[in-house]
Formats: structure tokens, sequence, C-alpha cells
């Protein structure tokens, strides 16, 4: 009986001791992002979001990731959405999956204000790794539906905006340096919501980009950052061309894209669109519903996205701009 008595006292004190690292960990990393200006956020217990997912129950995961999983719950009579970090199988860092946790926290924080990112509730920092509670709007990634040629359009013109408002709306420009399908949800009233801020990085102060490990989906990296490690928000602007070219393909990993890195992607991009090619690497299910003037816009902002000099790419709030005027102009003539 004291033996019993002594385990659980143990194994409170390990969980009081997690929860204190991990608070620690997350309000340096809030003050540092929101420069001290934050409001409090709402906390769960492990025990409620145990509950609320029937002990994180595989019939009620929504997405799979080398990071985490992503629950359907419900709590209080409401549906909610539980990223519980750490996925079993996955051999990785401990500390890379607590950080990431952690900064997925605070950045999802500040950018729950965007109609086009999954509102952040609250979260759970008594377990190993914080567990993120979000509002519901779904059950689908886009890595898992088939879309219309408009809704793949609006599905781009509402990310870029996203992503236009990480770089310039918050005190400091935040890079992505990560854009894969499955970390974007669709809601029933097609809602676009960027659910992933696992990787995202803060330039500092007075400069212009920062040097940093390399991450992120494997060759889709720019040129740039994957030679040296060398980011900035033209890091962005590459992954979100690469994001383009697999919706306009309806692929996460298009045919012409394998094997090739950086540079080669642009390269290979161009010679579709010069050879008036483009119309190859479309979605079968979608390329009779596509007039031409549309494609080639859409492969001149994706060619334009993708250029192999940093310099020579757009800002996402021009980019943002252009695949809006082309959604206008499609939802005006049909």
């Amino acid at each position: 009986m004291f033996s019993c008595l002594r385990i659980s006292e143990k194994a409170k004190e390990e969980t009081e001791m997690k929860s204190m690292k991990n608070r620690r960990m997350f309000l340096e990393k809030l003050n540092a992002s929101c420069d001290g200006k934050f409001d409090p956020i709402l906390t769960f217990s492990s025990k409620e979001l145990i509950k609320a997912t029937n002990n994180y129950d595989f019939k009620q995961m929504l997405v799979w990731d080398s990071y985490y999983q992503l629950f359907k719950g419900s709590i209080r009579n409401s549906s909610i959405s539980v990223k519980k970090y750490g996925s079993s199988g996955v051999i990785g860092s401990m500390d890379r999956f607590l950080e990431s946790a952690i900064t997925d926290i605070a950045v999802g924080y500040k950018m729950k204000a965007h109609k086009n990112v999954l509102k952040l509730i609250g979260c759970c920092l008594e377990t190993e790794f914080p567990i993120l509670v979000y509002e519901f709007v779904g059950t689908k990634a886009l890595s898992e539906v088939t879309l219309s040629w408009k809704c793949r359009l609006k599905v781009a013109a509402d990310i870029a905006d996203a992503i236009a408002y990480l770089h310039t709306a918050l005190s400091r420009p935040v890079i992505l340096r990560d854009m894969r399908p499955s970390a974007i949800m669709l809601g029933e009233g097609s809602e676009v919501k960027l659910m992933d801020f696992s990787l995202a990085i803060s330039i500092p102060d007075g400069e212009s980009h920062i040097l940093t490990d390399i991450c992120g989906k494997t060759g889709y990296g720019s040129p740039e950052y994957i030679s040296s490690g060398y980011a900035t928000e033209k890091l962005d602007v590459f992954l979100f061309g690469v994001l383009l070219v697999q919706l306009l393909a309806g692929e996460e990993r298009p045919k012409f894209m394998i094997g090739n890195l950086g540079y080669e992607l642009t390269d290979h991009l161009k010679q579709f669109i010069e050879k008036h090619k483009l119309i190859e690497i479309v979605d079968c299910r979608i390329v009779n519903d596509i007039e031409q003037q549309e494609l080639v816009a859409f492969g001149e902002v994706a060619v334009s996205c993708m250029c192999n000099e940093a310099e020579d790419r757009p800002i996402m709030s021009d980019v943002a701009k252009e695949l809006e005027r082309i959604y206008q102009s499609i939802r005006s003539l049909k």
C-alpha cells in the first residue's frame, strides 16, 4: 500500500514538473513574440481532453503528422479539435517535439483573429508536450479532398492572405517555413483554415533574415534556404509556389517534382509554361473547368513565387491580391 502511495506521489510530482517546464517555456516564447502584451489563455486539464477525445480514439483522428495528431473532440457540448504532439512510432528529439508545440501555441495565439487560421481556444500544459485545443470547422484536410477549380483558387487566395498577415501584421515578421496540404483544414461552408505554426520562426529586430536549421518538407525549400539555412519571408513565397502547383495537380507530390530540388522545380515549371504544356500537369478531374487564360495567369503566379533568386520573388501581399483578382474574375464569368 505504501509502495503504491509513493509511486502515485512520484507520478504527481513528475506531472507538476512537466507542467511547470511547459508553462515557463510557453510564457517565455509568448512574452518574446508579443512584446509582453497578451491576454490570458484558456487552459484545460489532461483528464478533460482524454474524456473529450475518448482517450484519443483512433476513429476520431483527423490528421496524422510526423510531429502531431489532430483529433475531433467534444467538451461542454461543443465540438473541438485537439492537437496532440509526440506521434507514436516517430523517432525524433523530445526537445524538438516540445519546442514545436510551444511555438505552435505562441504563433497560433497571435494569429487567432485571422479568418483563415484555425482559432486556438486554449491548451493543456500539464502533459509531457503541450496539447492544443482549437475550434472545430470540419473533418477534412486539404490533402484528403477533391475540389473544383474555383474552390482551389479560393484556397490559394485565402492561404496567401494568411501568410501575408504573418509577414506584415505582427510586431516582427514570422516565417512559416513549412506549408503542406495536410496542415490546411476545410470547413463545410468552404472555410479555409491554416492550422500549423510549429516550425515558424521570427526574424530578429533590425534584421532582414535569420540563419536557421533546415527543416520542413524535404527538398521543397527555396534554393538559398536549402544551401545555407538563409531564411526570409521569400522562403514562404517559394513554398507557397509549390503549394500552388500541388493545388493545380491535385497531388501533394506531383510527378514532375519527384527528384527535383529548389531551382530545378522552377526550371521544370517554366518549361511547361513556355511550351504551352501547363495543361499536362493539371488534375484531370478539373481540366475541363479551366480556361486557358486562367491557367496561364495561375501558372505565372506560381513561377514568380518559385524564382531561383529570392529578390525576384514577389511579396505575399501582392501574391494574395493577384490570386484574389483571378478568383473574382472567374466568379463574375461563371
